[in-house]
Parts: structure tokens; C-alpha cells; sequence
């Protein structure tokens, strides 16, 4: 599934994924969340329930999210990828 958002340009769901755990690893509300993903209301809820379901964000506070440790060594698995840090150079040169 591939998503159209207009300021970041196409992205999959790994992508999204990955901003969302970026974002959230510091704590964040869902809204403040929504908002600098880029995401709608309905996509916000649907990846949320994915990604607390697996134990890679939990919630703390009152309605404030955050990156468990599990989803930190996903990001940083993510980071040490070859075809993470391919993609992300094609998509640089793509954009000059």
C-alpha cells in the first residue's frame, strides 16, 4: 500500500512506520503525531493499533505515546539495512 501524502510525497508503509517511531521515541501525543507524520485521523488510528499491538509503541502519561525499546532496535536494525540506506540515497537524488 502506497499512500499519497502531499508535502512528503509518496511513501510506504514502512516509511511511515518508521517516521512514526522516530517521532513517538522522545513521547508525543497522538495528535502532534498525526500531524508531523502526515497522516490522516483514520491512518493515525490504523497504524497506532499495529504498532502498540506488536509492542513497538506504548502509551504513558495521559494519552502520550512512545517508542518502546523494541521499536528502538527496529529502528536501529532499520538504520544498519543496506537496502534502507539505498533507498533513502535514490530518493535524495531523485529529488535535486
Amino acid at each position: 500500500m502506497i499512500l499519497r501524502v502531499s508535502s512528503m510525497g509518496r511513501r510506504d508503509r514502512h516509511d511511515i512506520i518508521i517516521d512514526i517511531l522516530r517521532k513517538a521515541s522522545s513521547g508525543t501525543r497522538k495528535t502532534e503525531l498525526m500531524s508531523d507524520v502526515g497522516l490522516s485521523y483514520t491512518q493515525t488510528k490504523q497504524y497506532l493499533n499495529v504498532l502498540l499491538n506488536n509492542g513497538l509503541l506504548e502509551t504513558i502519561e495521559k494519552r502520550r505515546l512512545r517508542t518502546t525499546k523494541k521499536g528502538l532496535e527496529f529502528l536501529e536494525k532499520c538504520s544498519e539495512c543496506f537496502l534502507f540506506s539505498w533507498e533513502k540515497q535514490r530518493r535524495k537524488a531523485a529529488s535535486k
